[in-house]
């Protein structure tokens, strides 16, 4: 079921989501958390970008999340809860509009049209039958649904928790060439996200952009994500502002 009003399910929880900023002094180059110190890329990604072939390094976060809070509640119990077709409704509403806002945004920052629309496979074991519930949520939204393809799956290299690996997926189509944008429901470390990245790079796609709902961030791990933290939490959510911006 298509969304006819994403602001519907979206309004009534502006207060929950935490806006992104743009990179820059204490903001990670590429997951816009907060680095330590003076450094340019967090620890994370730096790590995960370190262990694959191809890293991407534009990530766009739509939403900063703690753990615990609403947004982490949704993205947790979008999947399976007995909420958990509300829950989808919001991860969809969500990203139909900041895409409907921003999709220019990520192809000025691709430097090209975006061909294709992918989600990042799940790594749990055993793997959910059927659909994915991500996949679901994209093909509620037209402008997503409209370049949405199948064709990246679970393979069998280990990925974990600040652990990224160029053979933890594999590619089952086409892609040689293809702009993508990767959607992901929730960064972390971004192992999973930079792992997908580099295994469509690795089968032939020219470039790729990630597109999370949200990014985890821990106000008390360092000043600089106190302050981002802090300074996100001080005004409105507006879907009108993104962090490429």
């Amino acid at each position: 079921m298509r969304l006819a009003n994403p602001a519907e399910y979206t309004d009534p929880y502006l207060e929950t989501y935490t806006q992104v900023p743009a990179a820059g002094r204490g903001v990670c180059t590429v997951c816009h958390s907060g680095p330590n110190g003076d450094y340019t890329t967090c620890y994370s990604c730096g790590l995960t970008m370190s262990q694959v072939t191809y890293p991407t390094s534009l990530v766009v976060p739509i939403s900063l999340y703690e753990i615990p809070g609403q947004l982490h509640h949704v993205l947790r119990n979008y999947k399976d809860s007995p909420a958990a077709t509300l829950f989808r409704n919001q991860v969809a509403a969500i990203l139909a509009r900041f895409m409907g806002l921003h999709q220019g945004c990520i192809e000025r920052a691709l430097g090209a049209p975006i061909d294709a629309v992918m989600t990042v496979p799940s790594t749990r074991s055993p793997s959910r039958p059927g659909i994915h519930p991500l996949q679901l949520a994209v093909q509620q939204v037209p402008n997503l649904d409209n370049f949405h393809r199948t064709g990246l799956g679970r393979s069998s290299g280990t990925v974990d928790h600040n652990h990224a690996n160029d053979y933890a997926f594999v590619v089952e189509s086409d892609v040689q060439g293809l702009n993508i944008v990767l959607i992901e429901d929730t960064f972390t470390t971004g192992a999973r996200a930079q792992s997908a990245s580099s295994a469509l790079r690795l089968a032939g796609a020219a470039c790729v952009a990630v597109l999370t709902v949200g990014r985890v961030i821990y106000p008390t791990y360092n000043d600089n994500c106190e302050r981002i933290w802090r300074e996100g939490r001080s005004r409105p959510f507006d879907f009108e502002r993104c962090c490429l911006e």
